[in-house]
């Protein structure tokens, strides 16, 4: 309880109070009178036996009465007010936070989260705006509003405590980044009224807003208030000890396609160097743990550190986690995974004279199949399309059939590569597209050529090898299916002698045959949605959410079941009841970059607005004076009551005194 005008009370009760005491301690000065008889005035005569002005202070119900109704009376002058459980009154929207960085813990000794926490003050915000007690002054409404990728209304505006405690009950968690806008958006279309002068222009009535966040809001630098009045209140600590997860990535070596290499990047939160156990594991087989050391966090962003786990075999798929041992502030950042499919044989055609060259260099590359056809026999069977890839080894192309094609010698008709004849002086490589997948690890510094064919590619058209007077090797796509062309006959060359053209020939079949099938399926992103394939016509599958929690999904007309928006990150898991129990994985990345800073600010920024935090909930004022001052009208008719109880009863007395002396 506080007071507004303490001193004001103070000085009252200094110049009240003593008057009071001092007419109790005071005796009567009386006049001498003349009389007939002192019979009736002997007990009066007894105080004129003392001669000092003061007497002993008796008990007396009426002084403790009226020092009562004088102290409530100096209280309600100080004009105290009591914290706390005061309605605002108005419309107030309560804006809870449920982004991936809520979900940190801050060492709290009952291992409640901040979103638990903010939803535990947003309890008690409703209390305060809608108490119902003897105190409550609030007659206003509030609406509840939960946001992270995107903003949800739990509850309209509504003055019933219980459904806004219910809503509030409702919020989940989720991994999401925080964007405030909309939800900003949906308190204002809500603050708009009716005008009632004009119905048809609408009235808005700004809104009090309260905040429940760390403050680690992505689109804040966009958001400026409109009239509304906002209360921070701070979740979470300044000080955190984090470590993440920031990226997770897989390929299969080009001289070991059945083999799988790991990529992962560490990110460091904390501000001092840290040293941590990084763990692989492959369907939740442990394979490897590396200790790593990652620098400290500056000002910049988080430190960082990578690392490459050996390459194992892997041809089947699996699921690939890489973990953080170890615990900190933020769980959901210390892992990430990766659905990596089974290995992809590929099969492949060879269109040919019967040279056998190219037959003799691919039958080692552990295709699928490879099958043999003269040109002829191509022309007759090209509309089946059944192969990955297709060869063509020094023969005319009269048009590109729509699967991946490497053509050898001869340049296939294509409006995107014009060609001049044959350049017949001999020419040398200069340089090569290393960062092409085509071209990796392939040495072309000995190539010599004696024969090309003199092309000029269109400015689509890419040049992976240049000669001293000629592109050699290009790519290009037509119909967003990719194609490669060497501009010679490498029986013309001494490629066919050097190692590179080995490296060469198998990075071109494997990039052309895998350039729709990526060596990881992709990691889908919060608010997204994802979509299952389900076999044998069920009507029905079950999802495990990577908490635990399971969901029916229905399976529509296409044999489609879709989940979504996201909110969770990791491993979602589709469960399918058919004779072989069989399941489909969904990774679901967390946005590390965003929200795994998760130390909450003290301040936030909206417009040319700076909104300072509170760490408690905010506290309304009640007045109490009305109370004061109605208790001392209560006391006073005590007073009142009392007084003519004790001078009604001495009256009877004093007229049977006079009749007896009569």
């Amino acid at each position: 309880m506080s007071l507004l005008t303490p001193w004001t009370g103070f000085f009252l009760l200094v110049g009240v109070v003593p008057p009071l005491l001092l007419m109790y301690f005071l005796k009567l000065r009386r006049r001498t009178l003349p009389i007939s008889s002192t019979l009736l005035w002997f007990t009066s005569t007894e105080d004129l036996q003392a001669n000092s002005p003061f007497q002993r202070l008796r008990r007396n119900l009426l002084l403790l009465l009226q020092l009562i109704v004088l102290l409530l009376l100096v209280l309600a002058v100080m004009q105290p007010r009591m914290e706390g459980r005061s309605g605002a009154g108005g419309r107030t929207v309560l804006l809870i936070d449920r982004s991936g960085s809520m979900t940190a813990t801050d060492g709290d000794e009952n291992g409640r989260s901040r979103l638990e926490i903010a939803k535990q003050l947003a309890r008690e915000a409703v209390d305060r705006l809608h108490p119902g007690g003897l105190f409550s002054s609030g007659d206003g409404e509030t609406m509840i509003v939960s946001f992270g990728e995107d903003a949800d209304i739990l509850q309209p505006f509504t003055d019933s405590r219980v459904q806004l405690l219910d809503a509030i009950d409702r919020i989940e968690v989720s991994h999401g980044r925080s964007f405030i806008e909309e939800a900003l958006q949906l308190a204002r279309v809500y603050s708009i009224n009716t005008n009632p002068d004009d119905p048809d222009v609408p009235q808005l009535r700004p809104a009090t807003l309260e905040l429940f966040s760390d403050g680690q809001l992505q689109d804040l630098d966009a958001q400026v208030l409109r009239g509304e009045t906002l209360t921070y209140h701070r979740i979470g600590s300044d000080r955190t000890r984090n470590m993440a997860v920031m990226q997770l990535a897989a390929e299969r070596p080009w001289d070991r396609p059945a083999s799988v290499e790991v990529f992962a990047s560490i990110g460091n939160f904390r501000m001092e160097r840290s040293t941590i156990d990084v763990q692989l594991s492959v369907d939740g087989q442990v394979r490897s743990i590396q200790e790593l050391e990652v620098p400290a966090a500056t000002s910049d962003g988080p430190g960082r550190r990578s690392l490459v786990f050996s390459p194992f075999e892997l041809a089947r798929g699996a699921v690939i986690e890489v973990a953080l041992i170890g615990e900190d502030e933020l769980a959901v950042d210390d892992s990430a995974v990766l659905v990596v499919p089974p290995q992809r044989k590929l099969n492949v055609v060879i269109v040919s004279d019967g040279r056998q060259l190219l037959p003799r260099i691919l039958g080692g590359f552990g295709l699928e199949q490879v099958d043999f056809y003269t040109p002829q026999q191509w022309r007759e069977r090209q509309s089946e399309l059944k192969w990955d890839v297709v060869v063509f080894d020094n023969v005319s192309l009269d048009s590109i059939p729509g699967v991946p094609t490497l053509s050898i010698g001869r340049a296939p008709k294509t409006d995107l590569i014009r060609s001049y004849g044959l350049q017949r002086e001999s020419q040398v490589a200069l340089e090569a597209e290393s960062r092409h997948p085509v071209m990796q690890h392939v040495d072309t510094g000995s190539l010599f050529v004696q024969e090309t064919e003199a092309l000029q590619p269109d400015g689509s058209v890419d040049v992976l090898l240049s000669g001293t007077r000629n592109p050699l090797v290009m790519s290009w796509e037509e119909g967003r299916v990719p194609n490669v062309h060497v501009a010679f006959d490498p029986v013309q060359s001494n490629w066919p002698y050097e190692p590179g053209f080995v490296a060469f020939l198998y990075n071109t079949i494997d990039w052309l045959g895998h350039s729709n099938a990526a060596v990881v399926e992709g990691q889908s992103d919060l608010g997204e949605m994802i979509r299952f394939i389900v076999p044998g016509g069920l009507e029905a599958v079950t999802l495990r959410r990577p908490d635990g929690s399971a969901r029916n999904l229905l399976v529509d007309s296409d044999g489609m079941a879709g989940w979504g928006p996201l909110m969770l990150s990791g491993l979602h898991v589709l469960e399918v009841e058919d004779s072989i129990g069989s399941v489909q994985y969904r990774s679901v990345r967390f946005p590390a970059e965003q929200e795994s800073a998760i130390a909450a600010v003290d301040s936030i920024i909206l417009g040319q607005e700076q909104i300072e935090a509170t760490d408690g909930g905010a506290r309304g004022y009640v007045p109490l004076w009305p109370w004061a001052i109605g208790a001392a009208l209560i006391m006073l008719m005590c007073e009142w009551w009392i007084w003519n109880a004790r001078v009604g009863g001495q009256r009877p007395s004093m007229i049977m005194q006079r009749s007896q002396s009569s």
